[in-house]
């Protein structure tokens, strides 16, 4: 008798992906093993696309100290091909390979990285994504997932390498206070229903995605209000959470010796991947910040981090360079509208990391960044350096009923001194364009020529005026 391979609950999310290897992630219905529990209930086979044979298939260990998901690592695959997969897991551990029942399971793609260092590169970015989170901790519509839709007909439309999402990907605080998520279960909750929905599992099973966390992931300004009781409590929590739906398929997360397996937890959420021509730098810049009376010591990432951003600059500084920042580093809110939690409360910090992109002579350099519900491209010029361009794409929906909580360009200093903590000037910054003020998300194609930079509505229109074509 067969057994069935049934479907995942939440995934599979296709993750990091070698040229040699791909981390896929599935998740069981809540409950299914209990803490303390493993088995090897994951089945995945794959095939290059075109392809009529099946490789496999693969088992893999869903783990019940990890809210019972699993991540498999594929490895020995061919650079720059497009695969084919089906993943599910069976009710039996045991079950037998020539006896399974893969009929119930949807077909998933993954690419791998190419191997020419210099292959042009076009992905998908887009941050910020709300979900009305009602009293009873459930997500009350599917308006947020309209927009997934429309991704995955982009994605399917133009060759793409993978999605990238700079943040904000959950609301666990969507109602602010009332109703947030403060338990181990909330917060479990908040991305099964999230990442649940029917779009954005077509989208994450048939592109590679790598994510970032901004405050949301927590709550609004992590760690403005942080308390004794939030930092062992709330905390931990959301950053178990975090650790399994959004960075276990990611190179944050380490392997075994072998590269078969996820070895154990994290030393820090930051990481780097390269893919063609381009290299990516994804920062953290919330878990590891330091606040403080005074301005130089405070802190948006860690000096172990910042040196590790540093040392990637410097590495190759010919590459096009894409540092993921999940809030903006310019430009500047005008005076009421300006405070503390963006790059411009951490202004020694931000002095150095600029000085350091100046330094290290990267003259194809792109700063993506989210989290202020508005889409513009900026740039930082300081005379005899490189330009510093930026692109912000955010969000991928936020409500209309909160219309006053996104970035007008009324709001927004343009042809502006950046200003360091001692230095008077760190360039000027302008923005030449317009500024997008909707529901929205991008295509970033990189070349080691130049960067096009595409807006398109949550209907998946183009928006002509807010992208642009930068030659490096």
């Amino acid at each position: 008798m067969q057994s069935r391979v049934k479907p995942f609950v939440v995934g599979p999310i296709v993750g990091t992906a070698g040229q040699t290897s791909i981390r896929i992630l599935g998740v069981m219905p809540a409950g299914t093993l209990k803490a303390g529990q493993k088995a090897p209930h994951g089945r995945i086979r794959w095939r290059l696309e075109g392809e009529t044979r099946w490789r496999g298939p693969r088992h893999f260990r869903i783990n019940g100290n990890f809210d019972s998901s699993g991540v498999v690592v594929l490895k020995d695959l061919e650079p720059g091909r497009r695969y084919q997969f089906q993943a599910g897991a069976v009710a039996s551990a045991d079950s037998e390979d020539k006896a399974l029942d893969w009929g119930h399971v949807n077909t998933g793609h993954f690419r791998t990285a190419p191997a020419s260092p210099r292959a042009p590169v076009s992905f998908l970015f887009g941050s910020c994504c709300y979900r009305f989170v009602g009293l009873d901790h459930e997500v009350e519509d599917g308006r947020a997932d309209r927009i997934f839709s429309r991704m995955a007909d982009n994605a399917a439309a133009s060759p793409t390498d993978f999605v990238l999402y700079g943040g904000d990907q959950v609301y666990a605080d969507s109602t602010w206070k009332v109703a947030a998520a403060s338990s181990q279960r909330e917060y479990f909750d908040l991305y099964r229903q999230s990442f649940g929905q029917p779009n954005i599992r077509r989208l994450m099973a048939n592109y590679n995605h790598h994510m970032i966390l901004d405050d949301h992931e927590i709550e609004n300004n992590w760690p403005a209000r942080a308390n004794p009781d939030l930092w062992t409590s709330k905390y931990p929590a959301a950053m178990k959470a975090y650790q399994i739906y959004q960075a276990s398929h990611s190179p944050a997360v380490p392997l075994n010796a072998e590269g078969t397996r996820l070895e154990r937890d994290p030393d820090a959420l930051w990481y780097r991947f390269r893919w063609g021509c381009a290299d990516f730098f994804l920062m953290d810049l919330r878990t590891e910040r330091v606040l403080s009376r005074w301005p130089w010591q405070r802190k948006i990432m860690s000096r172990a981090q910042e040196d590790a951003v540093v040392a990637w600059l410097e590495d190759e500084p010919d590459r096009v360079k894409c540092l993921v920042s999940s809030v903006p580093l310019f430009p500047e809110q005008r005076w009421p509208f300006r405070g503390q939690d963006s790059w411009e409360g951490f202004a020694a910090q931000r002095q150095r990391l600029v000085d350091a992109i100046h330094d290290s002579g990267c003259r194809r350099l792109l700063m993506l960044s989210g989290d202020v519900h508005a889409s513009l491209y900026a740039r930082l010029d300081r005379r005899g350096r490189n330009p510093i361009h930026g692109w912000i794409c955010s969000g991928l929906f936020w409500p209309t009923a909160l219309m006053a909580f996104r970035w007008y360009r009324p709001m927004i200093r343009d042809d502006h001194t950046l200003r360091g903590l001692w230095k008077p000037s760190l360039g000027r910054v302008t923005v030449p364009g317009e500024v997008y003020s909707r529901d929205a998300f991008s295509r970033v194609s990189l070349d080691e020529n130049g960067a096009t930079l595409a807006l398109f509505d949550r209907d998946g229109n183009p928006v002509p005026d807010i992208g642009t074509e930068i030659r490096w």
